[in-house]
């Protein structure tokens, strides 16, 4: 009888904790600048930039402020981004990057018929809401998912020396905990005013040691 009292208690908890589901992030793929059309910017700047993989809806703290999590206040600080990876039926849940010493997850949920945040605590299958006081400021951002299919390539330019022209490739990929992949280039304009590397095609209208003016002839094929 004793373990039956405690069996039908558990499914009372069980039945009392607030459903939680997975929010998928967003595909994504973009790239600039369009083909065929006559851009230029300046040293430093990237003439062709490419994106693709996994954005989720996020939060970004515009300023430093304290926040509830379980019994004790959290500081959170200007910058902080919280992730929206889950939902309930009322609340969108936008979570921490770090969980608690517990392993408790906590953030900033928004109410799904509009209203003010509030903070959200999750300890095993338990659910809690606190009011944020006093209320915390953020932007609404889409920010890329690390350790997954992510991908981000930058063709920069780094000036001209006589007839060569200097660029430098950079990539991220999947980590972005992970310093990125560099390569310096070098064409020499003598040659030929179309440049290439892995599939990408430019061809250069003019160059100077603070700005190049280009059309993109063809994207990169990896």
């Amino acid at each position: 009888m004793k373990y039956l009292i405690i069996f039908s208690f558990c499914l009372v908890l069980a039945g009392c904790a607030t459903q939680i589901k997975l929010t998928e992030p967003n595909n994504f793929s973009s790239i600039i600048p369009k083909i065929n059309t006559t851009n230029d910017v300046e040293i430093g700047a990237s003439l062709v930039s490419k994106e693709s993989g996994y954005k989720y809806k996020a939060l970004k703290l515009l300023k430093s402020g304290k926040i509830k999590t379980g019994y004790i206040l959290t500081n959170v600080n200007e910058g902080d981004v919280f992730i929206n990876d889950s939902y309930t039926s009322k609340y969108n849940l936008y979570s921490a990057l770090t969980t608690t010493p517990s392993g408790a997850t906590y953030g900033i949920a928004l109410p799904k018929s509009g209203g003010k945040a509030v903070t959200f605590y999750k300890f095993g299958t338990r659910l809690t809401f606190n009011k944020i006081d006093p209320p915390l400021e953020y932007s609404e951002i889409l920010t890329p998912i690390p350790k997954k299919e992510y991908l981000k390539q930058d063709f920069i330019y780094n000036g001209k020396v006589g007839n060569a022209i200097k660029f430098t490739y950079r990539e991220f990929a999947n980590d972005l905990a992970r310093p990125a992949f560099t390569q310096d280039l070098q064409y020499d304009l003598k040659e030929s005013n179309i440049i290439g590397f892995r599939g990408l095609r430019i061809e250069i209208l003019s160059a100077t040691n603070t700005k190049i003016k280009y059309k993109v002839l063809s994207y990169y094929t990896e």
